[in-house]
């Protein structure tokens, strides 16, 4: 009703460049309707004379308080408060002393009813200061992650790192209440920001409604396999060369009237075993699987009853490098990446201009190399990762082959997507994920069978390369991203824009 309209004046004084007066407004809409914003009158008084133009000494803005811009047909829903800002500065970068010190401004914002064309109400920040805030709050529902960290492969991020936090059943049901976001038409979970000041967010199923109340695999894009085989350590790459792949053939070591040595020679196309024993042991893996020790394929025995066989003058420390460090590692897509890139492509490019390009860690150092060591390496433990048994969670990404980017040409993505790492389920500690089990981008062990880490209601999990488990992608929101609506409950998310 444009009688029930109101108008603001202010009357300043401002004496040297640099010096501003701010002032905020609450408007109240305590009316039973919404109303939405029909037009916005802004006055500028120099000396007492209005003028048209704002003069070039001056700035003056009238915006939401946080500097988000006033929109025509902005709605303003009942029973609810928004605080608008006036700032009126004198420029810093003006020499010249203006005539005019006495300045007065008015605002007249004109209300109507709202009808279904009109755009949602504007909220304060953006999803970033979402986390800060809550972190401020000392609710302890947040909490700020101060370990190693590389979130960008282009440049050193310097802001700091907040995540959600739950150490009991009780908190984790709250914070289920506080991070849903809805962006490009799907439900996320942001669940830390990025060191560039990002925010990443993982899959979380299609709102209905505009609620996010999606549970099990609907919270997924689907089950897949990580990669369709699993007898290889090199399947614990997102992406891998399948060139260098040697692979697990389970069969009993041919101990009687055979010899093993600790090491191999190769020449004129022939390996040749060197400090040569009948004994099969933590020394002496390699084998011929004859007496005369030596052969054109030499066998290595790695874990129990496992080998894998050698040729054309390839050591086990060669083979172990060329499928797991090598510069020129990543050449193949993993299963999963496939599936992940396709859903991409068919349903996210839209708003690839609004995600930042983070690293995706598929962190493949190795913290215990059990029977790959032929100089002692024990036939009894498998090749651990290491974060088979993590303790100290790190956002860090050691190795550059596995720092997944866009910008990373050893180990380029073609999309800004990818998976959850164990460290990061680990820093949200308790069960605040869905009780259907997906991947995540952590490698943990190899014996004959090659396991990454999926996430699961607790936390995360070992599991089979070769499962099909449900997949959940993640994004990295742009620094910056505002939402326009929402307080990120499952019935009322932030709306991204």
């Amino acid at each position: 009703d444009p009688e029930n309209n109101c108008k603001v004046d202010f009357s300043v004084t401002l004496n040297v460049p640099g010096d501003y007066y701010e002032f905020t407004v609450d408007v109240v809409n305590a009316g039973t309707i919404d109303a939405m914003i029909g037009s916005l009158t802004k006055t500028l008084k120099v000396n007492n004379v209005v003028v048209d133009q704002v003069p070039d000494y001056l700035r003056y803005d009238v915006t939401y308080h946080d500097g988000g811009e006033i929109l025509q047909n902005h709605k303003l829903a009942k029973n609810t408060t928004e605080t608008y800002k006036v700032r009126v500065e004198y420029r810093s970068d003006i020499d010249e002393l203006p005539d005019a010190t006495t300045f007065s401004t008015s605002i007249e914002p004109v209300f109507l009813q709202a009808d279904s064309g009109a755009v949602q109400p504007y909220h304060e920040g953006n999803l970033y200061k979402v986390f800060r805030l809550e972190a401020e709050s000392n609710s302890g529902y947040v909490q700020e992650y101060t370990g190693e960290h590389k979130d960008s492969f282009t440049e050193v991020g310097n802001q700091k790192i907040y995540h959600w936090y739950a150490d009991t059943d009780e908190n984790a049901n709250t914070i289920n209440d506080k991070w849903n976001v809805i962006f490009g038409g799907f439900c996320w979970k942001m669940f830390r920001t990025t060191d560039t000041g990002g925010v990443k967010m993982i899959y979380n199923g299609v709102p209905v409604d505009g609620n996010c109340t999606a549970t099990g695999e609907e919270q997924t894009i689907g089950k897949e396999k990580y990669n369709v085989k699993h007898n290889s350590p090199a399947y614990v790459g997102y992406m891998y060369n399948p060139d260098t792949v040697i692979s697990c053939i389970a069969e009993s070591a041919a101990r009687t009237g055979s010899l093993f040595g600790t090491g191999v020679t190769y020449s004129n196309g022939y390996y040749e075993l060197t400090n040569t024993s009948t004994d099969y042991d933590s020394t002496h893996h390699y084998t011929c699987n004859n007496t005369l020790g030596s052969c054109d394929v030499v066998k290595y025995y790695y874990y129990n009853n496992c080998y894998v066989e050698l040729n054309d003058g390839r050591t086990i420390e060669e083979a172990l490098e060329d499928m797991l460090w090598a510069e020129d590692v990543n050449q193949t897509n993993s299963t999963i990446k496939t599936k992940i890139d396709t859903w991409y492509q068919n349903n996210m490019t839209t708003y690839t201009e609004k995600l930042e390009d983070t690293i995706f860690c598929n962190d493949r150092s190795v913290s215990y190399i059990g029977g790959w060591d032929p100089n002692g390496g024990s036939i009894g433990y498998p090749l651990e990762f290491k974060k088979r048994y993590f303790i100290n969670f790190s956002l860090d990404c050691e190795k550059t082959t596995d720092q997944f980017s866009i910008n990373n040409p050893k180990a380029k993505l073609i999309y800004p997507v990818g998976l959850m790492t164990a460290d990061e389920t680990s820093l949200l500690k308790k069960s605040i994920y869905s009780s259907d089990r997906s991947f995540l981008l952590t490698p943990n062990s190899f014996e004959s069978n090659t396991t990454v880490y999926t996430l699961v209601s607790y936390g995360a999990m070992l599991g089979s390369v070769a499962d099909r488990f449900t997949i959940r992608p993640v994004v990295s929101l742009k620094p910056g991203t505002k939402y326009i609506s929402g307080d990120g409950s499952k019935n009322n998310p932030y709306i991204v824009e």
